[in-house]
């Protein structure tokens, strides 16, 4: 697979190529740029040359939503920045590509948490076959030693009914409740070990999702959080992703979700 980063020229655009960066070097991917100006006498994209080593850039002219998806190949992963300088929530552009582009998608807010190496990662799992894709990928692309791979279960009322599917059980949060035996249940199906040597655990939590996964991404200091997501990026739809593009403490890695069985 290759990294495609759609680069503004603000403040943001080295934040979302370095993050880029990273990611690759931990999966082998190749990086390449694109910059789109709306018209050609438009500034020129400039950037830290210990960013752009090894890293072809494309400038080109056009909308920059068409462009940028124009440019993004197969088996591409698609960087890019919420906003553009002096917008705010998410921009115009990043909302079309959240709602068009094919994932996966990593996605860096500006304000953001900088990863320099990456170290931990959080993966949330309802508990479901569907969205256990996240961490199919994680322990595929980017399990290995020197690295913790944390897999976050929230307990809620909602429980998913796809056939497969092991929430935790609503007893989760009272102290004498043994609940043991689901634990090493959920993570056989869900989380097993890291083949590459890295660490894995799971921890489970009660509460609002997003509420959750937030505090433990920050309470561990994790530097990605890979979520699946079924890529409807519409008013009143996909919450828990919202609420993490406006406030995760790091960038996020948003992948397809498995075919259902």
């Amino acid at each position: 697979m290759n990294l495609l980063a759609a680069l503004d020229v603000g403040p943001e655009g080295p934040e979302v190529l370095a993050a880029a960066r990273v990611v690759a070097h931990v999966s082998g991917w190749q990086v390449r740029i694109v910059h789109v100006k709306a018209r050609p006498e438009e500034q020129s994209l400039e950037l830290p040359p210990r960013l752009t080593i090894n890293t072809p850039l494309d400038e080109v002219v056009g909308e920059a939503a068409e462009e940028i998806l124009a440019a993004r190949q197969d088996d591409d992963v698609l960087a890019f920045g919420l906003r553009h300088a002096g917008e705010e929530g998410v921009g115009p552009v990043a909302a079309a590509l959240l709602a068009r582009a094919p994932r996966p998608l990593l996605v860096v807010r500006p304000g953001m948490r900088k990863i320099g190496v990456l170290r931990r990662i959080v993966v949330p799992l309802e508990g479901s076959p569907t969205s256990s894709e996240a961490m199919r990928q994680t322990e595929e692309v980017f399990c290995g030693r020197g690295r913790e791979i944390i897999a976050v279960h929230v307990s809620t009322s909602d429980t998913p009914d796809e056939p497969g599917s092991l929430p935790a059980p609503r007893m989760v949060d009272q102290e004498q409740y043994d609940w043991s035996s689901w634990h090493e249940e959920f993570t056989m199906r869900f989380a097993a070990a890291c083949p590459g040597g890295g660490v894995h655990k799971t921890v489970v939590r009660v509460g609002d999702p997003a509420e959750a996964i937030i505090r433990e991404a920050a309470r561990v200091n994790t530097d990605l959080i890979v979520l699946t997501w079924t890529g409807e990026y519409v008013e009143g739809r996909s919450m828990l992703v919202r609420a993490l593009l406006e406030r995760a403490p790091c960038p996020l890695l948003l992948v397809p979700a498995a075919p259902a069985a």
